[in-house]
This record gives structure tokens, sequence and C-alpha cells, in this order.
């Protein structure tokens, strides 16, 4: 699938859905990334690219009505829900108690409250639910943005992230962000700091301390995994390589973990394709770590995986800038039913 039907099936997938999609977007995906510090170039880029269709999402709950009045009346009541947060935010209709740690710390400093809800450690992912409370008043489509710092164990483990957020009111911003962590024994007890000395307001910096220090352990989802081993390789044309390693599946979601090469050529790329129902189907670029990847099954505009699907089709494609994909390789096919 080119780029141009793949864009043609998102509108219309949109239009089917009942779904306006806000003129604004573009304005608030600009403010909500653009301004954010270039620590690392490669690592913004895909923060920005990964979010896409989280802020769309997320655009559509602050600014829309929804065709569905439950799923509305779900949205309005999240901030007293805390235990759907994270699956409401990744598009899942399942409850995740079982796999959640649940904090429900609040740390206030400069006129600002950071209240951690919850997180699950999903192998090398570690997601976290948390909402942004201050003084001043949110502009149409702006919002507030925790710039954090993740250390496992005493050391510096997060090597890349994405997520998104939404406002709850006009002083008070939710974001769900998943952190690719480095070398983590996702099957025992880690001790977990999130450090956050910055906070975007209205796209500006207030410098202060958010500080959150917790027990975790991915175990039972650890136990819920089932994964097949790949070896599939997409080179690119100025030399970058990716590896795809494996394939895993759970409540979370499916996923397709990669190590790469030099992550200085490395650049957007995107697995497309469909199952052997029909369906199609987008694995997106989330998080990248300086030798390791992590695509994730996009889940707002195809929904969840068809649990009976029994085989996956997929080609990959890659954009110098993330707009115009084009493809970079050979397709290849995934046999569901060696899951295990």
């Amino acid at each position: 699938m080119d780029d141009k039907s793949f864009d043609e099936f998102i509108k219309g997938k949109a239009l089917k859905e009942n779904i306006l999609l806000p003129s604004g977007l573009n304005q608030k995906m600009a403010i909500t990334f653009k301004a954010l510090p270039e620590r690392k170039k490669y690592h913004n880029r895909l923060f920005r690219l990964s979010s896409v269709a989280a802020i769309l999402a997320f655009c559509v709950l602050t600014s829309i009505g929804f065709a569905s009045p439950s799923f509305a009346a779900n949205v309005k009541n999240v901030s007293n829900t805390i235990s759907s947060n994270i699956s409401n935010f990744l598009g899942l209709q399942k409850n995740l108690d079982e796999y959640q740690t649940v904090i429900n710390k609040a740390v206030t400093d400069q006129s600002i409250t950071v209240k951690l809800n919850e997180v699950i450690l999903n192998g090398s992912a570690l997601t976290v639910s948390y909402s942004i409370n201050s003084n001043i008043k949110l502009e149409s489509m702006e919002s507030l943005h925790a710039l954090n710092e993740i250390y496992v164990n005493g050391k510096r483990a997060s090597s890349g992230s994405s997520g998104g957020s939404r406002n709850m009111d006009n002083y008070t911003t939710q974001e769900v962000m998943t952190y690719l962590l480095d070398k983590v024994d996702s099957n025992a007890d880690i001790n977990i700091k999130i450090l956050c000395s910055s906070i975007l307001v209205n796209g500006k910096e207030t410098k202060g301390s958010w500080n959150f220090e917790f027990k975790t352990n991915g175990s039972k989802l650890l136990i819920d995994t089932k994964e097949i081993l790949l070896n599939y390789k997409i080179t690119l044309e100025n030399g970058g390589e990716y590896t795809l390693r494996k394939y895993t599946d759970n409540s979370l979601g499916q996923e397709i973990y990669a190590s790469t090469s030099d992550p200085k050529k490395l650049i957007y790329v995107a697995l497309r394709g469909f199952d052997d129902l029909g369906n199609k189907v987008e694995f997106t670029l989330r998080h990248q770590g300086e030798d390791n990847a992590l695509f994730t099954l996009e889940k707002y505009f195809n929904g969840n995986l068809n649990e009976n699907a029994k085989t996956l089709t997929l080609t990959p494609y890659t954009s110098p800038d993330g707009n115009i994909y084009l493809k970079v390789g050979d397709q290849f096919t995934i046999d569901l039913s060696l899951l295990k």
C-alpha cells in the first residue's frame, strides 16, 4: 500500500466512524512537540512522529463530540476512573488492573502539581499515567507537558519515549507516556525514579522539582506475553539498518522489537500491510535508543488486531522527514500460529 492510498484509508476511516478531524490539529502538534528542547535530534523527530495518532485522538477528545455517548461519558469521568487511564489512552477495552502499579502520589512546586496515577512495566517499556495542574489557564490547543528522566536501580535508563496528552479542564492536562528502558529485568522488583525538573506551560519552560520513587515489576504481564522470534533486516539508502528480532502479543497490544546499527543514520520507519482476514495493519516506530527500537501496532485507526488472524504480511516504508513514505524492502510474513 503506497503513501497516497494509506492517507486515503486514514481519511475514510475517520469519515466512516463519524469523527471530524479538528482544523487546529497541526497547530496543537507544533505547540506540543516543536517547543521541546532538542536533546537528541533523532529522538525528538521520532517522538513527534510516534505521537501523531495519539495526539489526533486526544485532540478529538478535547475538541469535538463523539458518535458514542458511552465513550464520551467515559472520557468525562476519566479523572474518577484512574484504573482505566492507560487502557483508555491506548485504545484498549481491557481491564489492566492486574498488571499495573497504582501510585496516586502528588507533588507540588512552583504552583504546579504533578500527580502520578499508575504505571505498567511491559518488558523493557514503562508506561506512565500522570496529570499536571497549574494556576495558569490553558489557551485553545495548548497543554502542559513534563520533561521526565527515568532511573532504574539508580541508573538513568530511558533511551526513548512517546505518548500523548489531553486536557481535562482549563488548568489540567493528563499525559500517558511510554519510556523504553535499557537492560531491565521485568521479572523482578525494580526501583524506579521519575525525575522532573522542567514543565512546559503554554510552551514556556518552568523549572522546579517534581520527583517520584516507587517499586514495580512486570512479572505477571511477562507470563501472559507470547512471542515469535524474527530475523528480518531493513536496510536504508543511507546505510542505516534495522533487524527485527521478535514479535510479542499481550493485553497491552502487539509489538515488534528490533536492533539498530548507527542511530545517526536512522529515519522514520513504518511497517504496513494486512492480516489474512483482510484487515489493514500498521506498526509505527515508537521508541528508539542507541542500539534498539520498538514498533507498536497503531490502534487508533486500525483498531486492535483481530484475535482470529493467523498471519501478518508487512512491508517496510521509510521517510526522511515523516511526510512522504516510500517502500524500502520486500514484504514478509509473520506466522501468528507460532506465538508461544
